[in-house]
């Protein structure tokens, strides 16, 4: 069975199994008027299209990961705000009722109008579009793509969904006290929905030093591919490489850092951590990119240590332009052949001189270490890994469809052609 297969059978739009939606009983009230409650039971609407509300976790991205949260009680939060027409978290930077009611009416309306065509068969599946648009845009688009494998994609307008969805998904705060809803999840959902949705719109109830929420679970059957952040990173050595492995259905990408958060690149440009050093999972794939903030690094045990720690259990691990440095200063190349950056070849020399550092590559492989050349030499290297597990012609097709001209030779170094060592 396909993934894809898989999916829609797991999210139950298959028609035999949805032909009981017809007989199902309104899973929404009509829209009530202004600063009045609106009544949503998002399990019955969700039952109505043969998802286990118990169960299903699917909206993360438009490949069906999940994020950790069962998305019913994802949308329980969202239906517990549209309950109450006196919430306001506003001023503490949270959601507030009259903001979700509004963008809740224009998901629905939408989806109605998008799903004209399956309403007869799918009566609830509006409402289910309405719940996953506003647990953010990532998750609408995982709707939607599974929609338009129906004929039915969300081409309407969504945009109050998508601005309350930052505070409503996985990684917003809802509250506005500082704490992630996934964080309030992990650390109150064992004492039920009711505790967790508390806790979720009270920004006096926060996850305390005995409820240490656990790192969200790695989708079943996908490779947990880590890129380790770092101030002074350069941009397109993570990017390239994660607009690769992104359209990978066997990948999960994370991003990674020292203390989490935010971390700036080099560029100015900065990125969302999923995880710190402390709470970061164990990786399948590690990647290292590099970056002006390479020299500082060099010089962080911590940050090397890190890397070191996850090497010991990756199946691969990887490096971009100057991350080859880290990895060497880790010990982890040693006797082994990499390659780097031209322009910064001899930082990484100076590292480790043991390593067969190879002067002309615009990628070296030897054994689980994949090192790519500067900058751009990261994007091929991502598609040689893809073509190492999984052939080069689903490489190539991958390369094709994003309209990349790939560098599917490793020994062709068009950079180093008056390089020496």
């Amino acid at each position: 069975m396909t993934r894809k297969t898989d999916w829609a059978r797991r999210l139950g739009l298959a028609a035999a199994a949805l032909a009981v939606a017809c007989t199902s009983a309104p899973a929404v009230s009509q829209k009530a008027p202004a600063g009045q409650a609106v009544a949503v039971d998002f399990d019955a609407a969700m039952r109505g299209l043969s998802f286990n509300p118990a169960s299903t976790d699917g909206n993360l991205d438009a490949s069906s990961a999940g994020n950790g949260i069962v998305d019913a009680d994802e949308m329980a939060l969202v239906a517990a705000i549209l309950a109450d027409p006196a919430l306001d978290l506003s001023k503490s930077g949270g959601v507030d009722h009259a903001s979700v009611a509004a963008a809740f009416a224009q998901a629905q309306a939408s989806a109605t109008q998008d799903f004209a065509k399956l309403l007869s068969r799918y009566p609830t599946s509006p409402t289910v579009a309405a719940g996953y648009a506003l647990l953010g845009e990532p998750s609408l688009k995982a709707y939607s793509v599974m929609a338009a494998n129906f004929g039915a994609p969300m081409n309407g307008d969504y945009s109050l969904a998508i601005d309350a969805g930052k505070l409503l998904a996985h990684d917003g705060d809802a509250d506005g006290d500082g704490v992630s809803n996934r964080a309030e999840y992990l650390a109150f959902i064992g004492q039920g929905r009711a505790a967790y949705i508390k806790a979720a719109l009270d920004p006096d109830t926060k996850p305390d030093s005995n409820q240490q929420a656990k790192s969200p679970p790695v989708a079943p059957g996908r490779k947990l591919v880590g890129v380790v952040l770092y101030p002074g990173y350069e941009v397109l050595d993570v990017f390239g490489p994660v607009e690769m492995w992104a359209y990978v259905p066997d990948f999960q990408i994370v991003m990674i850092s020292q203390d989490g958060g935010a971390v700036r690149s080099a560029q100015g440009v900065s990125t969302l951590s999923d995880y710190s050093f402390a709470n970061a999972p164990q990786l399948d794939i590690m990647m290292v990119p590099g970056g002006n903030g390479t020299y500082t690094e060099l010089n962080n045990q911590v940050f090397l240590d890190f890397i070191r720690a996850q090497d010991a259990g990756t199946e691969l691990t990887t490096s971009v332009c100057t991350g080859s440095a880290l990895l060497a200063k880790a010990g982890l190349l040693k006797g082994r052949k990499a390659t780097s950056n031209k322009n910064f070849f001899s930082l990484a020399v100076q590292q480790d001189p043991s390593v067969d550092w190879q002067g002309k590559a615009r990628w070296v492989e030897d054994g689980k270490y994949i090192t790519s050349s500067g900058v751009s030499a990261g994007t091929d290297m991502a598609l040689g890994l893809v073509a190492k597990l999984y052939g080069s012609e689903r490489a190539g097709l991958l390369a094709h469809s994003l309209e990349y001209e790939w560098n599917s030779d490793p020994a062709n170094d068009p950079f180093a052609v008056n390089f020496a060592r």
